[in-house]
Formats: structure tokens, C-alpha cells, sequence
């Protein structure tokens, strides 16, 4: 028999037992995500860094857009922006616009560009994050700047970003080693330039890099820069029109008054990129959810040329600091009553967390804070253990609230698939968490024609299984009152537009199949690309529809139809980005390429049977990592 422990005893092996775990947590950081929203918090009370008034942002928004024409645009604007900005005199031009493919206007861009003297261009990398290194590293270059630009330009760099666990932007590389040669950020090429320090004289160290003898700065365990925002988008730095600029030169050369005055621009760092609502360009960041990312590289040009840096203590240094400060919590509630207790361990979060606070905003130092507060909880739960039993409790309860809200959602999805002469149709949605985004159903029209759609809903969980709910609902409605695909999607559109509450959206691709299985007519609100295997050759067409938007996003938006003739034996594959976008333990996608791979072998197969193949190649390239988002396909076989 084992002697029992004092309950006493036993509580305090506990306690020492949980924070030994949080200070597992905390050197592998398992509890980054509250720690980033932390961070944030304290990103928001901070005071603005010094402003370098250099920096101007030449916008490419939606009135460029209206006023020039769709994007991209022709490289002569271009050459005509930095025409212009050279006879206002600016001092740099920095593009954050990728020009990796050649176009009929790339000599004049070009010519602009060398007479300039001062313009830089960018271009991406595919990186391969590791975190043992002290810098990047890039698998291949996915943008390349055109061989003519990178020559007449002043420099070059990446304008590649990082983005943590919760989506934002806050990070940003430094140098990215392709080849065993260290390539620079642009802004930071730039900045450089700007204080005339040779970028050649680079000493990477573990938590800093060092450009020869004036700039040191700080970087975490990847070689990146966290990145400090001088502001809110619309109230940082000098903002300008990119056709509005245009506008000018010409409106003065014609003796009118110009919209903007140039001589604003004397002297001037222009940072040109895209800022249009609804592109790919705009992201969340610690300060603002849709921010220009524009904006990043201007930021870490201020960070540079100002010395503004901020700096994330070690795993060491940030456990260290856990392990006093828990001490200290352990000893004081331990010595004092339950009551007496709560009010230290607040009292002391208190006072933490208004040092964490602090000390960022005076010093530019983050301190992980989350893992004290949580150790301060932790050590009072030997006085709160009744509020602990209740806590499970309730989250036992969540998880069987789940396990009904599955099943509920479940009923939203067909229960078998139709019966149609002519066709040969499976389908199968697995779902990532208990409740998912994903959709499909059928809809029988006209007697033998089809109609099939397939959607994904932005965001997860709970919100997400009841927008996708609503959608199921819409579309069951619309689908019997109108012929042509489009229709339904317009009509889903507004439903969801008029009432944005939520913050949600979906993509859909809604095929319809004619009667003589000759034709099928789709329209598609920015979802993935439909694909059809030929029975005949097993030749695997791509099916893209360039018009339409998700839909919830915006009132009125526009959705056409397109059209496209089938055979027998061809195969119709309906899916959503859990399918390509499903993940291996190394983080590789399954890819397009996977998909195509899977379905070039499945000639003489039946719908049921490429369906089982697909999911069983997506199942074994996930290996043993989790699956992280849902995935959905449905497959139509002309018999």
C-alpha cells in the first residue's frame, strides 16, 4: 500500500505539477493566441512612434480603379506615375506591385524606371519557415521581378510577410536565404539607401541583425521584425490618390487647377500600392481588422529610419520571469486565507499587467503576459477548486451542445443523392470540427434536369453552421423559382448582403445539368474552379468563371452564367478548399496537382468509387496531421 498524502500535500503537488505545465506552455508558447490578443490590447494604448514625414502613400483605390479601368493596369500608368513623381522631385518611389510576367509596356516602364534612378520594385518567395534558423529560408521564388526592371531599378526586394496563428500581421522577415544568398525586404533595401548604410555589411545574430556599424535590429528566433504601427490607416503618414496624382500633371499642364498639389510630393518617400475594399491586399493587423498592406512595408520603413523598434523577450527570458513571479504568487495566496487569497492573486494580475503595458509602450519590450495571469489563476484554484469542478462541468455540457448542433446541421445536408436517368452522382462532406461551414444539396428541376451546388462558408464553428444553415435554406427556395444559375446566386446574394450582422460570407459554385445531359450551365460567387474528367481521353479541363464575388459581401453584386457541353462517361467534380488545401504534417498542401493526380485514374469508375478514391489519397497524404478544415465533394458521372 502506498501511504496517503495530507490533502494538503496532495493540493500542493498539484499546483506544482499545473504550473510545471504552464512553464512548459510557455517556453513552446501553446498559449500564443491569447497571448497575441494581449499584445494587441497593449498595442492599442501604446503611444505612436516617431513619424518619419518622408513617407507618402500613393493609393491604388477604388476611385484609381473606377477612374483607370480594372487591375491590374497597364504598365504605361505606371511609367507616366513616376514621370510625374520625378518632376515633383519625390526622392523614391517604392512599388508594392509584383511585375513577374512580361507585357508589350515593360521598355517604357522600364525607360521611366532608369531615368528615375530612385524606384524600387518587389518580388515574392515561397517560404519554408523554420524555426530553428535565424533567418528564412525560400523553397523558390513564386513572383520574380522581370529581368529589365531589376536592372533599371535602384534596388530590389521581397515583400514577403508573416502571418501568426490568429491571422494578423505583425511580423515581417528581414532577409530570406534562397540558395545560400541572403536577399533583403524592399523597405528595408530602401531604408537602408535612404541613410546611406551599405546592406552588403549584414551580421545576422540570434535576436538581432546588424547593417554595419549604425542599424541594429531586433528580430525574433525566424530573423523577423515585429512590426510597429505607427497608427490607423487613415490618420498615418501623407495619403494620395494614385489617379489623382495622374490627374494633376496632366490638369496643370492644361492650365486647370489640379486636384492635388505636386510640390507636396518634393522630397518625398512614395510608397504606391493597392488599397481597393475587397482584394487580397488587405488584411488584419494588430491596430486595425482591414488594413492596406501597403501599409506594412511603409511601417517598417518608419520603424527603420526612426529607430523605433520593438523587441518579444526569449523563450528563456519570458520563463525565467514566469517562474519569480509564479514563486511569488504561490507563496502569498498559499500564507493567506481563500478570500484574502483572490484578492492578491487579482490585485497582483493587476499590477502585472500595467507593468506589461508599461513597459511596451515606454520601451518597446513585450513580456509574455498571459502565462502569469493564467499561473496566478492556477495557483488559486487549491482555494477555488469548487469553481474548477463547475468549469468542467459547463464545458462537458458545450461539447454535448456540439454533439446536438451536429446532428441538427447534418439534417440541412441531403440524405441520399438523387435518383436521375442518365446520371451518376456521390457525394460526402467531412467535417473538420463537430460543426462545420461546408454545403452541398441537389435540386431536382423540370423532371430530369439537376441542379447541384457546393459552398463554403467563411469562419468556423457555431456562427458559421448556422450562416451555412441559412444558405442550405436560401438556396432550396431560389433554385425552384429560377432557371438560370446566376439568378439564384444574385438572389442568395442579397438575402445575405442586406442583412450583414454576422461578418460572414460564402463561396458557391451552382451547376445546372440539361435534361439530355448535353449541357451543363453554371455560375460561380468566388468559389473554386469546377472540374471535368472527359470520359473519352480522360483529359481533366479546369472550368473557371472570372465574374462574381462571394456572396454576403456587397448589395448588387453581379453573377453570370457559362456554359459548357458534356459526353458520356465525363466526370463533373464539385469541391471546396478543404480538398486542396488539406495539409500534411509538413504543412504541404494536397494541391490542385493532387486532385488532378487522383482523377486522371478513374476512366471506368463510377461516381461512388472516384468519390471513396479521392477521399482515401486526401486521408493518406494528411498522414497523422489533423485535419483543418472541412472537406466537401460531389461528383456527377455521365453515364
Amino acid at each position: 500500500m502506498f501511504p496517503r498524502l495530507p490533502k494538503k500535500n496532495l493540493l500542493i503537488l498539484l499546483i506544482v505539477f499545473i504550473c510545471a505545465c504552464l512553464l512548459f506552455a510557455s517556453y513552446f508558447k501553446l498559449l500564443e493566441r491569447f497571448e497575441l490578443i494581449a499584445i494587441d490590447f497593449a498595442h492599442n494604448l501604446k503611444p505612436s512612434p516617431k513619424i518619419n514625414e518622408d513617407i507618402v502613400l500613393i493609393e491604388i483605390g477604388e476611385d484609381s480603379l473606377q477612374g483607370l479601368g480594372r487591375w491590374p493596369f497597364p504598365r504605361d500608368y505606371h511609367a507616366s506615375l513616376i514621370e510625374v513623381l520625378k518632376q515633383a522631385q519625390a526622392k523614391m518611389v517604392i512599388f508594392d506591385v509584383l511585375f513577374s510576367e512580361s507585357t508589350a509596356w515593360d521598355s517604357i516602364l522600364t525607360e521611366s524606371a532608369q531615368s528615375f534612378e530612385r524606384a524600387y520594385f518587389p518580388f515574392a518567395f515561397r517560404l519554408k519557415e523554420d524555426a530553428q534558423e535565424k533567418v528564412l529560408k525560400a523553397d523558390s521564388i513564386d513572383a520574380p521581378l522581370i529581368k529589365s526592371l531589376k536592372e533599371a531599378s535602384a534596388g530590389s526586394g521581397f515583400i514577403n510577410k508573416l502571418v501568426d496563428i490568429d491571422g494578423k500581421v505583425r511580423r515581417v522577415p528581414l532577409f530570406i536565404d534562397f540558395k545560400n544568398e541572403l536577399y533583403p525586404h524592399l523597405s528595408l533595401k530602401a531604408a537602408c539607401d535612404y541613410l546611406n548604410i551599405p546592406i552588403k555589411q549584414v551580421e545576422i545574430n540570434k535576436g538581432y541583425v546588424k547593417i554595419g556599424e549604425r542599424l541594429r535590429i531586433p528580430t525574433d528566433r525566424q530573423g523577423a521584425a515585429l512590426l510597429n504601427f505607427a497608427g490607423p490607416w487613415v490618420e498615418t503618414f501623407q495619403h494620395f490618390s494614385y489617379v489623382d496624382v495622374l490627374a494633376s500633371y496632366y490638369e496643370l499642364q492644361q492650365g486647370a487647377p489640379a486636384r492635388v498639389d505636386l510640390d507636396k510630393l518634393k522630397d518625398k518617400v512614395c510608397f504606391i500600392g493597392l488599397t481597393a475594399t475587397g482584394t487580397h491586399e488587405l488584411g488584419p493587423v494588430p491596430i486595425e481588422k482591414s488594413y492596406p498592406m501597403l501599409g506594412v512595408h511603409a511601417n517598417l520603413f518608419n520603424m527603420i529610419t526612426k529607430d523605433a523598434y520593438l523587441r518579444r523577450l526569449s523563450p528563456w527570458q519570458n520563463t525565467s520571469i514566469l517562474i519569480i513571479i509564479s514563486a511569488l504568487f504561490f507563496l502569498l495566496v498559499y500564507i493567506a486565507k481563500p478570500l484574502v487569497g483572490l484578492v492578491i492573486s487579482i490585485g497582483l494580475i493587476v499590477l502585472v499587467f500595467i507593468v506589461f503595458v508599461l513597459v511596451f509602450s515606454l520601451y518597446g519590450i513585450w513580456i509574455d503576459f498571459v502565462y502569469l495571469a493564467v499561473s496566478a489563476a492556477i495557483i488559486y484554484l487549491g482555494v477555488t477548486l469548487n469553481r474548477y469542478i463547475t468549469e468542467i462541468r459547463k464545458r462537458l455540457k458545450i461539447q454535448k451542445e456540439l454533439a446536438v448542433a451536429h446532428s441538427i446541421q447534418q439534417s440541412f445536408l441531403p440524405d441520399e443523392t438523387p435518383k436521375i436517368t442518365g446520371l451518376d452522382i456521390a457525394s460526402n462532406v467531412i467535417t473538420a470540427k463537430e460543426i462545420g461551414g461546408d454545403l452541398y444539396d441537389f435540386m431536382k428541376l423540370d423532371g430530369e434536369k439537376l441542379g447541384v451546388i457546393v459552398g463554403d462558408v467563411s469562419g468556423k464553428g457555431v456562427p458559421a453552421a448556422l450562416f451555412m444553415a441559412k444558405v442550405a435554406t436560401l438556396f432550396k427556395i431560389f433554385a425552384k423559382e429560377e432557371v438560370f444559375a446566376s439568378n439564384v446566386l444574385g438572389k442568395i446574394n442579397e438575402e445575405l448582403a442586406h442583412d450583414y450582422r454576422s461578418g460572414l460570407f460564402v463561396t458557391l459554385c451552382y451547376a445546372i445539368i440539361s435534361k439530355d445531359k448535353e449541357k451543363l450551365s453554371f455560375s460561380n460567387a468566388g468559389h473554386l474552379p469546377l472540374i471535368i474528367v472527359r470520359g473519352a481521353n480522360q483529359d481533366i479541363e479546369t472550368i473557371t468563371h472570372e465574374e462574381g464575388m462571394a456572396a454576403g459581401l456587397m448589395e448588387g453584386a453581379a453573377f453570370s452564367d457559362k456554359q459548357v457541353t458534356l459526353s458520356k462517361k465525363d466526370a463533373i467534380i464539385l469541391y471546396t478548399d478543404g480538398v486542396t488545401e488539406a495539409m500534411d504534417a509538413r504543412r504541404h498542401e494536397f494541391g490542385m496537382e493532387g486532385l488532378k493526380k487522383v482523377l486522371v485514374q478513374t476512366k471506368e469508375l463510377s461516381a461512388e468509387e472516384i468519390l471513396k478514391m479521392l477521399l482515401a489519397s486526401i486521408k493518406r497524404f494528411q498522414g497523422k496531421a489533423a485535419q483543418h478544415d472541412d472537406i466537401t465533394a460531389v461528383v456527377i458521372k455521365i453515364k
